[in-house]
C-alpha cells in the first residue's frame, strides 16, 4: 500500500461527498443538536406526526417512514454525540420523541418489506427496506426499520444475534409486517441508519461490529467502503491478549480467489508465518481515526509465506506475499525495504487486497501497471524470530568442526594403540607355540 497518501485523500473526499449527498452541512450540523437537525430535515415529531397517530401501516404511512429513514444519515461525529445522549429503552416506557432511543438485546427475526413504485422512486430504485424484530433486555419487542439489515443475517427465519440499535421513535401503534413476521405486536417502531452486530467470535469478543464488513469490497485497494471496518479492526486488535500465536494457518484457501474464502470467513482468526520483506510505517492522518485506534500510525508488512509450487503470471514460485497491517513491530526489528526477517502475525482476515506491482518482471518482460491480489490481515503485533548473527553462526560452526576433529583424532589414536596391542598379543601367542628345542639339519659336504 505504497499509495496510501493518495488513497487517504480520496477516502476523505469520498466520505465527505457521500455525507453531503444525504446530509448537507448547515446550521443544524454546526449546532450539533439532534432536534435542530430533525427540524431542518423536516422529520421532527411534527413532521412525522402521521406515523405517530396512524392506527394502520398503509402505503401512505410507509412512504412517510421511508422518507424519514432516508434523511436520518448524519456525519459520524454528530451521530456519535446523539447516541451518547440516547434514552435507554429498558429504563423508560416506550414513547415517541425527538431523541434517539437505545435498544440493547437480541435480533430474533429479519425480513424485507417491499416498496411501492412511488416509494421506490423516493428510495432511488431500492425495491425494499428491511425490518428487524429485537427483543430488548427487559423482554420487550421493538421493530426496527432499516435500509438494510446485516448481510450475515438470514431473512425470513428465526435469529438469535446480539445487537444494539440507536433509533428514532416512529410509533407505539402500527408497524410493518413483512411475510412471516411474528404475530405479537411490537411496543415501539423505530427508524435507524443501521444496527450493530457483535457475534460470539474471537474478533467479536474484542468489540468488533460485523455490520462494518457489509461495505468491504474484495479484489481492490483500500476504498472508502473498507475504511470503517479496517480502522475498527485496528482498534479492536489493541485488546488482543498476549498468548502464543498457535499453528500457522493454511493460506492457500485465502490466496486462491476461486475458493471465495472471504465470502464466508471475513473476520476469522488466522496465523501468518513467513518472511517479511518490507515493513512500512503508515501515519493515520485523520484525528477521528487516531482517536478511534488510539495510535497515530500502524505498520504494513509484506510477509512471504511458504506454499506448494504455484504458477503466478507464468512463473513458478514456492512462496506468496500476504499483507499484514499491525499496530506495532518489535523493538530492534529491521524495517523498510529489502529486509528479510522471520515473523509470525496473529490477526483477523479483512479482504482480498489488490496492490500494484511496480515494473513487474514476468520472464524476460517488464509489465507496467500489473496488480496482484493477496489476503489482507489485521493484527496487534508481529512476533519476530531473529536469525543467529553471522559471526555467532561462524563461531558455532568452528566449535562443531573442532569437536568433530578432536573426535576423529581420538578415534585414530585409539585405533593405533589398539593395533599395536593386538600385534604384541599375536607375537606372544606365536612364541608360546614354538617347541622348546629343535635340531638344525646336517650340513652337506
Amino acid at each position: 500500500m505504497t499509495h496510501h497518501g493518495s488513497s487517504r485523500v480520496k477516502l476523505v473526499v469520498a466520505c465527505l461527498a457521500a455525507l453531503g449527498a444525504t446530509a448537507p452541512v448547515g446550521v443544524a450540523d454546526a449546532a450539533g443538536g439532534l432536534r435542530e437537525f430533525l427540524a431542518e430535515k423536516g422529520i421532527d415529531r411534527a413532521g412525522r406526526r402521521a406515523l405517530e397517530e396512524s392506527a394502520a401501516w398503509d402505503d401512505d404511512v410507509q412512504q412517510e417512514a421511508v422518507r424519514v429513514l432516508l434523511r436520518l444519515a448524519a456525519p459520524a461525529e454528530l451521530a456519535a454525540r446523539w447516541r451518547a445522549d440516547a434514552v435507554d429503552f429498558a429504563a423508560a416506557p416506550p414513547a415517541v420523541d425527538d431523541r434517539l432511543v437505545a435498544v440493547r438485546g437480541r435480533a430474533v427475526f429479519a425480513a424485507p418489506q417491499p416498496l411501492t413504485s412511488a416509494q421506490r422512486q423516493l428510495a432511488a430504485g431500492r425495491d425494499h427496506v428491511d425490518v428487524v424484530r429485537v427483543i430488548d433486555t427487559s423482554g420487550t419487542s421493538v421493530d426496527v426499520l432499516l435500509l438494510a439489515a446485516p448481510r450475515g443475517w438470514e431473512r425470513g427465519r428465526p435469529l438469535d444475534e446480539p445487537t444494539t440499535v440507536f433509533g428514532l421513535p416512529l410509533s407505539t401503534a402500527a408497524g410493518p409486517r413483512p411475510a412471516g413476521w411474528p404475530e405479537d405486536p411490537a411496543a415501539l417502531v423505530v427508524a435507524a441508519p443501521g444496527v450493530s452486530w457483535i457475534p460470539a467470535t474471537p474478533l467479536g469478543a474484542l468489540g468488533m461490529d460485523y455490520t462494518l464488513f457489509d461495505t468491504v469490497v474484495d479484489g481492490r485497494a483500500l476504498e472508502p467502503g473498507d475504511a470503517a471496518a479496517f480502522f475498527a479492526m485496528l482498534a479492536a486488535c489493541g485488546g488482543m491478549p498476549d498468548t502464543p500465536p498457535g499453528k500457522p494457518t493454511d493460506m492457500l484457501p485465502l490466496i486462491d480467489p476461486a475458493q471465495r474464502w472471504f465470502a464466508a470467513h471475513r473476520g476469522d482468526e488466522v496465523v501468518v508465518a513467513g518472511t517479511v520483506r518490507r515493513a512500512t510505517r503508515i501515519a493515520i492522518d485523520e484525528p477521528a481515526r487516531r482517536a478511534e485506534v488510539g495510535a497515530d500510525h500502524y505498520w504494513e508488512l509484506f510477509v512471504f509465506v511458504p506454499t506448494p509450487p504455484l504458477s503466478v503470471d507464468g512463473t513458478l514460485q514456492d512462496s506468496f506475499p500476504v499483507v499484514c497491517c499491525v499496530r506495532e513491530v518489535p523493538t530492534g526489528m529491521p524495517t523498510g525495504d529489502g529486509i528479510s526477517e522471520d515473523v509470525v502475525v496473529k490477526g483477523f482476515a479483512l479482504k482480498r487486497y489488490a496492490y500494484p506491482l511496480a515494473g513487474a518482471v514476468v520472464g524476460d518482460e517488464v509489465r507496467q501497471g500489473q496488480r496482484r491480489e493477496t489476503p489482507l490481515v489485521v493484527g496487534r503485533r508481529a512476533a519476530w524470530r531473529p536469525r543467529p548473527a553471522t559471526a555467532a553462526a561462524g563461531d558455532v560452526l568452528f566449535t562443531v568442526f573442532a569437536v568433530i576433529a578432536a573426535f576423529v583424532a581420538a578415534a585414530l589414536a585409539w585405533g593405533a594403540w589398539s593395533m599395536a596391542r593386538d600385534a604384541r598379543r599375536f607375537e606372544a601367542r606365536a612364541r608360546a607355540a614354538l617347541p622348546d628345542t629343535f635340531a638344525l639339519p646336517p650340513e652337506r659336504e
